[in-house]
This record gives structure tokens, sequence and C-alpha cells, in this order.
């Protein structure tokens, strides 16, 4: 994916680039015990200034570089920091009026960089990590030129949700699991610049807001070690929460969250994992089988495959971990 998505980069280098620094990204999680939230953020020095969920705009997504050093300001409310920026990274923690609903802004040398409102729970039950390609949107990562046509070339608005999945995340949002109400966390290798185009995707297509963490670029690191690495820091951030790992058999998520039960100190810890089908090979199913019952025999994690969603509704309940909904 890389390669094709980099050679794509040079054929349209040709594109206009003026000097303003830009968030690539906002990564924001709540902290339940004091409502505060920590944030972490991606800036560069130079980017088009357009509509950041363009297609020119993901275009020139490798052509901006990282702002070496110097400051930003986040405010919230009348609340006000500043945050050291290293190689285009910053983080920091403020407080905020209400988790349920409150507002960030991001200024750099007095300029307004970016402006979001959030609405989280004001407290969370369990963890829902969920990936986003093939998984909640329909991107067809097993067809590298259709991935990265779909990621790059296709229009915000012509790209689809898995079938019925907006409406199952939010009946989950709602506290429909047994497990009571989540916080969500969706996790992706996507580069940090598809920051702003998806989190618009999730928004118009009524997901649960959640935190998003993405990479920070196309080459830093590589997909298992991403997601394996931040699952161990979800679990820090939030220590004593069970999870929920929702995934696709499209890369190596089944795979990943194997991994992560098995060396996990607490492994009860994962109260089930939920992977989309999207192959349909014999090889793949077998693998996915295999899987299941390794989990389910050695430490009591149901691991459910679907690909239709009342059967795995269905499936979920059987595990007591569903309740009886529409």
């Amino acid at each position: 994916m890389q390669k094709i998505i980099l050679s794509v980069f040079l054929l349209l280098s040709s594109v206009s680039i003026v000097n303003a620094a830009d968030l690539f990204d906002l990564r924001v999680f709540p902290c339940f015990e004091n409502q505060t939230v920590s944030f972490e953020g991606t800036i560069v020095t130079s980017r088009l200034r357009e509509n950041a969920i363009s297609r020119r705009s993901k275009f020139s997504g490798l052509t901006g570089k990282w702002l070496t050093s110097g400051t930003v300001d986040i405010e919230s409310a009348g609340k006000k920091l500043s945050a050291e920026v290293n190689e285009g990274e910053f983080s920091g923690q403020i407080k905020v009026d209400s988790l349920a609903s409150f507002t960030l802004s991001v200024y750099h040398n007095g300029q307004k960089l970016h402006l979001e409102t959030f609405h989280f729970p004001t407290q969370a039950d369990f963890i829902v990590v969920s990936d986003i390609d093939d998984t909640i949107l329909v991107t067809e990562v097993t067809s590298k030129a259709k991935m990265v046509y779909n990621s790059l070339f296709k229009k915000l608005e012509d790209r689809k949700p898995v079938a019925d999945t907006p409406k199952f995340y939010r009946e989950v949002g709602k506290g429909n699991f047994g497990l009571g109400t989540p916080h969500f966390i969706y996790l992706s290798s996507s580069p940090a610049f598809l920051s702003r185009s998806l989190k618009t995707f999730i928004k118009n297509n009524d997901f649960p807001q959640g935190s998003l963490i993405l990479k920070k670029s196309l080459t830093s690191g590589d997909h298992n070690t991403h997601k394996s690495e931040w699952l161990k820091q979800i679990v820090k951030k939030y220590p004593g929460k069970p999870l929920f790992l929702m995934g696709d058999s499209g890369e190596q998520d089944p795979f990943i969250y194997r991994s992560f039960v098995e060396n996990s100190e607490s492994p009860k810890i994962v109260k089930g994992v939920v992977i989309h089908e999207v192959t349909s090979r014999p090889q793949k199913i077998q693998a996915l089988e295999e899987i299941s019952l390794y989990l389910q025999k050695k430490f009591k994690v149901p691991f459910i495959f679907w690909s239709n969603i009342d059967k795995l509704k269905k499936s979920l309940q059987q595990h007591s971990l569903l309740k009886r909904i529409q």
C-alpha cells in the first residue's frame, strides 16, 4: 500500500504549496476520573490551505514538512495552555467544562488552525476499540488498487459505511451491550493527513464520536506494530476497563487481536472480539475458525466473525454480550 500511495503522490507533487502551519491530526482522550482530556497532535509547516477533506488536500499530505519546534496554544472554554512541538508532535492535558460537550481550539502564532467539538460519555464502563477500513468504512483493502482509489480519489460523500454498522454502533453506544456504556476508540493505520476526512465520515454517518488514532505518516512504522503498541497504551490509559475489539479479516486484525489476548497480563479484560469477514476464502475462514476455537477454549474470550449483522447480533446475544434489540 505504501509504495502505491507514494507513487501517486510523486506523480501529483506539482500541486502548489504555500508556507503556512496546519494541523494534520488531533487525538483526544477523555479522562473520566477528573473531567479532563489529554490530547496529542501532529502539525506541519507547509500545506495547501484549503478544504482539509478535498482530494487535492489529501495529495498534499506527504509534501507537508513537520514543524520541528515551537509551541501551539490549545483553548477550551476560556482555559488556554501552551504545548511544545517536537518534530511535528505535541501533547498535553486540559480541563473541560463537561466531557458531554466541549470544544478545543488549536492556535499557532496567533492563527487558529483547528476547532473541534466533542461529545463523550461522562463515564464509561468499557472501551470499544474499532478498526475503520472495511470494519465500518468500505475500503476494499484486499485489492491494493481499489484501496488507494477509495482512500484518495473517491469523494467523501460517495464513500459508504459497511452495511448496517452505523445503526449497530449507535445501539452499542446507547448501552445496549451487557457491558454498559462504552467509549469508542477508532484505531487505524491510515496516515494522519486523513484525520479530518475520517472524522467527517464518522460524523456524517452518525457513528458514535470517539478518540481517533492514526499513524503519524505512511512510513511511521508497520500496521501490526502500530496497532499492537496502541492496544497496550489504551490499557494504560484506561486501567481496569474491559475491552471489546472490532476489526475485519482483510488484513491482520484477527492475528493482532489474538496476539494481544495471548500476551496480556489479564486476558479476561478482553470481553469479546468481532471480525467483519470480507474475503470468503476457505483458507481465511479456516484461520478465523481456528482463532475462535483457540481463544474460546484457552481464554474464554468470544471470537465472532460475521458478514450478516443480524447473525452477529444473535451470536453476541448467545454470549450474553448484547441485549435483545431490534
